[in-house]
């Protein structure tokens, strides 16, 4: 039986690629940085995506076209963190690279992505998770609940 068009499997280090194509993607919509930028953000991410799918800190899903096409996908990075007051757990999570291809936009792709992150997190017991939101991506954040919080940040360079 052909995948179905919301086909969604796990991702392996099999994928860094197609995930590597998502990052630099997602960044070329949002026109962050010049091609030399995402070249070096690229060749800097590569090692280290191969290293934290193996170990287990990133978490990919990639969702499938009838033809067996990566056309989505979305990740989650676990680390290491201190316990808060509101939070007991010493690692905290962060969805990352929810990208779907131009053709398969507003067919309920990054929906299905970020449902079935959520319920990842939320049966490894996770109490909350952040996202950095693109102007194209923050309504549907906003209808799955995500709010803007007290982040604050300094540009170093």
């Amino acid at each position: 039986m052909p995948p179905s068009p919301i086909d969604i499997r796990t991702a392996t280090s099999d994928d860094c690629a197609v995930i590597l194509h998502h990052r630099r993607s997602m960044f070329e919509d949002m026109q962050e940085g010049t091609a030399e930028d995402l070249d070096r953000m690229i060749e800097a991410t590569a090692p280290w995506l191969a290293q934290a799918l193996a170990d287990g800190s990133y978490r990919g899903w990639l969702a499938r076209d009838l033809h067996g096409k990566v056309v989505a996908g979305g990740g989650i990075l676990v680390s290491s963190w201190p316990a808060g007051p509101r939070d007991p757990l010493t690692r905290r999570a962060i969805i990352l690279n929810v990208y779907a291809e131009p053709e398969v936009r507003r067919q309920g792709l990054a929906r299905s992505l970020m449902l079935l992150m959520i319920q990842w997190l939320k049966d490894q017991g996770f109490s909350s998770v952040a996202l950095h939101a693109s102007d194209a991506g923050r309504r549907l954040y906003e209808t799955l609940g995500f709010q803007p919080t007290n982040e604050m940040r300094l540009a170093l360079k």
